[in-house]
């Protein structure tokens, strides 16, 4: 009896990790006080160096909108936590953790992402990798959603440190910072991905202070 209730947890666990990795991320709640923070922010857009990779982000960010947050009519406009989340959103349910290294030769525009990698480092390279071919590691994650939320008119940047690991200690990886009021917030998308699809909640590690999340992050 003991066995069938174990095999019987356990299907049901993985039942739960399945409808987690193919349900859409929910949204905050309205009064949730990170929307005004993001609202709060003074914008001022930064496109990438690669113009092949900002003429192709000009044509994704607009896509990604529509999807994820559609106008009921075109007197709408829609505010900065929307676009931003929306980007969010758009990583967590399109790209899949994978290595980056071996999808360089991807096409982005007129050139690949090998290319702009070599000419402009690995924000533009390996975020181009994660936007185009829809994959990579913590970092690419980091990055694409970084130059999103800089053409929104975010003051982001990619930061490198340790997390928690589930077993104990900490393990290298990468994420996302925004600046805001002089005050620095965690955007970690590979790692919301993650959590959301073991069922340990959505947006656990967006628009979070440090204070908020002790612990999680050690930077270099």
């Amino acid at each position: 009896m003991a066995q069938l209730l174990r095999k019987g947890l356990a299907l049901v666990l993985c039942v739960i990790c399945l409808l987690a990795a193919v349900m859409p991320a929910q949204a905050l709640s309205s009064t949730d006080p990170r929307i005004d923070i993001v609202n709060g922010a003074e914008l001022d857009a930064k496109s990438p160096r690669s113009q092949a990779l900002d003429e192709y982000l000009d044509q994704l960010i607009p896509e990604i909108l529509e999807e994820y947050a559609p106008l009921e009519n075109e007197d709408e406009e829609r505010d900065a936590f929307t676009q931003l989340m929306a980007c969010y959103d758009y990583l967590l349910e399109h790209c899949s953790y994978g290595s980056h290294m071996r999808n360089l030769g991807a096409s982005i525009g007129s050139t690949t992402c090998r290319k702009i990698y070599q000419a402009y480092g690995e924000l533009e390279g390996f975020g181009a990798v994660a936007l185009s071919a829809n994959t990579g590691l913590c970092n690419a994650y980091a990055s694409a959603f970084i130059l999103m939320a800089r053409k929104i008119g975010f003051n982001a940047y990619l930061v490198k440190g340790q997390t928690k690991r589930s077993g104990g200690g900490y393990t290298h990886h990468e994420w996302a910072e925004i600046e805001i009021d002089g005050i620095a917030y965690a955007f970690d998308p590979q790692l919301d991905q993650s959590f959301g699809r073991s069922g340990l909640g959505q947006y656990t590690l967006f628009c979070r202070t440090y204070e908020e999340i002790p612990g999680r992050y050690v930077k270099y």
